[in-house]
C-alpha cells in the first residue's frame, strides 16, 4: 500500500544526506546560536562593563564641560562634528567588544552543528516558497504543534526566571534606598547578570532538545519511497541489462583474443567431439605448458577447426581433454598433476617430427 502510495517509508541513503547538505539543507538550531551568543555576550559585559562605564562617565563629563565652554561663545558646524566623531567612537569602543563576541560566537554556534558548508542554493530563486500550499504546510500539527510548545517553553521559562530575579529585587529595595547611587547601580547590574545568566542557560537546555527536533524533522524530510531506493540502486550500480551487454561484449572480445591465440598453440588436446584445449610450450622460454584457449561443443569444434587452418596438430586423448578443460585456466600453467600426462604427449608428437621444441 504505502509503495503504491509513493509514501516515503525508507531510510535516506548516504547519497541522499550528500546531496542535502550539498544544497545548504542541513539540521540547525537557530535557538542553539541564540543562547550560546547570550551567554558569551554575557560573560563579556561582565568583564568590560566597569571600563565601559568609566569611558562613559569621562564622555559624558566632557561633552558636558564642552557644552559650558561652548555657552560663552559661537558654535559651528566643525565643533558639533567633532563631539558626534568622539561619541561615535565611545560608543565603538563600549559596544564593539559585545557585537564582536555576538558575530564570532554565532558563526562557531552555527559551524558546531553543521561543520563547514559552502553552497548557492539557499541563493536561488524559489519561487516554490511564496506558494500557498507552502505556506499551509508549515501549519501542519507535526511542524507548528512543536513550534508552539518551544515557544511557550522559553516564554514560560523565561518569565518564570525574571519572576525570581524581580522578587528578589524587591526584597532589596529597602536596602538599595540607603545605597550610594553606584553601589545601588552595582547591585542592580549583579541582579541582571544573574537573570541573563540564568536564562541563558535555560534557553540553552531548550536549544538542546530543538536541535534534536531539527534532526529529526531533517531526517524525515529526507526519507525515501521505495521506488526511490530502487531508482537510486539503479544509478549508482548501473543499469543491469547495461551491465549485462557489457559483460557480453567482455566475453565476446575475451572469446576472439582466445580463439586468435590457438594459431601459436603447441599441441591441441580433444576428446572426439566435446572438449578442446589449446596448449603451448617452449623449452627456452616456459617452465610448463600454459592453456592457451579451451573450449566446449561449438566452441571446441570452433578451436579445432583454426588448428587445422594453421596447421597445429591434434591429440585426441579423452580423459586429459576432460582434465585440462575441468582444472586449468586460459593464460596459465597447466596443473602440476597433469605434467605427466601433456610430457607424454609433447614426447609422442617429438618422436613423429610433429613439433619441435
Amino acid at each position: 500500500m504505502s509503495e503504491s502510495s509513493g509514501e516515503k517509508t525508507e531510510k535516506p541513503s548516504a547519497k541522499k544526506f550528500k546531496d542535502a547538505r550539498e544544497k545548504g539543507s542541513v539540521a540547525r538550531s537557530q535557538d542553539v546560536v541564540a543562547a550560546v551568543s547570550l551567554l558569551a555576550v554575557t560573560a563579556v559585559l561582565v568583564r568590560t562593563s566597569a571600563g565601559g562605564l568609566g569611558r562613559l562617565q569621562a564622555r559624558l563629563s566632557d561633552g558636558l564641560s564642552q557644552f559650558a565652554e561652548a555657552g560663552r561663545g559661537d558654535v559651528n558646524a566643525g565643533d558639533v562634528t567633532m563631539l558626534i566623531v568622539g561619541d561615535l567612537g565611545t560608543m565603538g569602543l563600549v559596544a564593539g567588544p559585545l557585537l564582536a563576541t555576538a558575530a564570532i560566537v554565532a558563526v562557531a554556534g552555527s559551524l558546531m552543528q553543521t561543520g563547514w558548508i559552502f553552497s548557492t542554493e539557499k541563493l536561488t530563486p524559489d519561487w516554490s516558497r511564496l506558494s500557498p500550499s507552502t505556506g499551509l504546510a508549515r501549519l501542519k500539527p507535526s511542524q507548528s504543534g512543536l513550534d508552539l510548545i518551544k515557544t511557550l517553553a522559553a516564554a514560560t521559562v523565561i518569565a518564570v526566571i525574571a519572576y525570581q530575579v524581580g522578587k528578589a529585587i524587591l526584597f532589596d529595595s529597602p536596602r538599595l534606598a540607603w545605597m550610594a547611587p553606584a553601589a545601588a547601580a552595582t547591585e542592580g547590574a549583579r541582579h541582571l547578570q544573574t537573570m541573563l545568566n540564568r536564562v541563558g542557560f535555560a534557553l540553552l537546555v531548550l536549544a538542546g532538545a530543538d536541535f534534536g527536533v531539527q534532526k529529526w524533522r531533517h531526517y524525515s524530510s529526507l526519507k525515501m519511497t521505495k521506488q526511490e531506493v530502487r531508482d537510486e540502486s539503479k544509478s549508482n550500480d548501473g543499469n543491469p541489462e547495461v551491465k549485462g551487454r557489457v559483460r557480453q561484449v567482455q566475453r565476446e572480445m575475451a572469446k576472439r583474443r582466445m580463439l586468435g591465440n590457438v594459431k601459436n598453440a603447441t599441441v591441441i588436446i580433444t576428446n572426439p567431439t566435446h572438449f578442446a584445449v589449446a596448449l603451448e610450450y617452449r623449452r627456452s622460454t616456459m617452465t610448463a605448458p600454459v592453456v592457451l584457449a579451451k573450449g566446449k561443443d561449438l566452441l571446441a569444434q570452433r578451436i579445432k577447426q583454426i588448428a587445422r587452418e594453421k596447421g597445429v596438430p591434434l591429440v585426441e586423448n579423452v580423459p586429459l581433454a576432460q582434465a585440462l578443460y575441468r582444472e586449468a585456466e586460459v593464460g596459465q600453467s597447466i596443473p602440476a598433476d597433469l605434467f605427466g600426462a601433456v610430457a607424454e604427449v609433447l614426447a609422442y608428437l617429438v618422436r613423429i617430427k610433429q613439433v619441435l621444441l
